[in-house]
């Protein structure tokens, strides 16, 4: 329970005016937010090489360090200490106990399968064979779950071991790519959840140990994928000014009124349903503007409507989508996808969002 202050406690000035409470509110903000900014440039705690690499919204190159981690002959040198943890991790999700053998289990990065398609991650112990499907920005392909847990079903011979499906969040595999398989068949995993949890684990493990690179890269992912997640990396700063502002009744009236001044949110609402689309409008006539559970974005139709580009109203996410999945799935669509990353690459916010489904 958060305790106010009476006005006047402190020596606080019982008689400051709103705008000076105010105006001494966002000073001390100010102070706070440049201290920690002092600290970061000392220490060079803020440098992550991963974020710096936006490896966080790769998925191959993702997979491929999540692979070595998993690995017990990984690059890390600890054994199979991770990959104990992850098991240990998800194993409460899977539907039965499954006995993979960790200390012999070989992990694979881009196993390939039937016609060239690739599974993203492989655990194999020589009976059991666990497929594990990321996804971050790009959509399903067609019957892509269906399809990898047949292929898993013809080396699980003894055993039923569903795909893992691993997404920023833990949503379900689209209609299309989950078609003919039942529940039991796939498990769904979440970065938000179950990574983090599973690195977080692996960081306590080596926190007293001397392998100073190991802590300190799994340091540095764990925070590109919180910030992947939209979790705050400053929740130390942020914590500071929550007590700052929560200290007395002024202080809350004061913070109150400087958000209810600064709404960018709805400003820029208001600019993207107005001018924006007006002006992308003159541009493509067949724009729409929509709004949808708190989803608001331009919807401008690409090669006759088989396709169209999205773009939302912060400009944070934009993604490439396709009227359907045999479009999505094909030469063009991919062209079309490949492009648009290109495009939209480089330092463009909204590149890391690039998807088609």
């Amino acid at each position: 329970m958060i305790e106010f202050k009476e006005p006047g406690q402190n020596g606080d000035d019982i008689h400051q005016s709103p705008e000076k409470t105010a105006g001494q509110l966002l000073a001390d903000v100010s102070g706070i937010i440049k201290e920690y900014e002092a600290k970061w440039q000392k220490t060079g705690e803020k440098y992550n090489i991963f974020k710096v690499a936006d490896i966080a919204h790769k998925e191959v190159i993702m997979c491929r360090v999540l692979a070595d981690l998993l690995n017990p002959q990984g690059k890390h040198c600890q054994g199979s200490r991770y990959l104990r943890l992850f098991w240990e991790t998800i194993a409460p999700k899977l539907p039965e106990k499954l006995p993979l053998d960790i200390e012999h289990t070989k992990v694979t990065a881009e196993y390939v399968i039937n016609e060239n398609r690739r599974i993203d991650i492989a655990l194999k112990d020589g009976k059991v064979f666990v497929p594990i499907e990321a996804k971050i920005w790009a959509g399903d392909q067609p019957r892509q779950v269906a399809d990898y847990f047949a292929f898993a079903k013809t080396k699980n011979k003894d055993v039923h071991v569903p795909v893992l499906y691993l997404t920023v969040d833990g949503h379900e595999p689209s209609d299309f790519s989950k078609a003919g398989v039942s529940k039991n068949d796939y498990v769904l995993l979440s970065f938000k959840q179950d990574i983090l949890a599973w690195l977080e684990a692996c960081a306590r493990e080596n926190a007293t140990e001397a392998v100073v690179p190991v802590r300190e890269n799994l340091k540095q992912l764990i925070a590109a994928i919180k910030s992947l997640c939209g979790k705050s990396e400053d929740a130390e700063m942020e914590d500071a000014i929550f007590k700052l502002v929560t200290q007395s009744d002024d202080s809350v009236r004061a913070a109150l009124a400087i958000s209810g001044a600064m709404d960018f949110d709805r400003r820029a609402l208001d600019a993207f349903k107005g001018p924006v689309t007006e002006l992308v409008g003159k541009a493509c006539a067949d724009t729409e503007y929509l709004e949808e559970e708190g989803w608001y974005y331009l919807n401008v139709p690409i090669k006759g409507g088989r396709y169209w580009f999205e773009m939302n109203y912060l400009w944070d996410k934009a993604c490439v989508q396709a009227a359907n999945a045999a479009d999505a799935a094909g030469a063009e669509g991919k062209a079309l996808y490949e492009k648009m990353s290109e495009l939209f690459g480089g330092e463009a916010v909204f590149s890391k969002k690039l998807r088609v489904v």
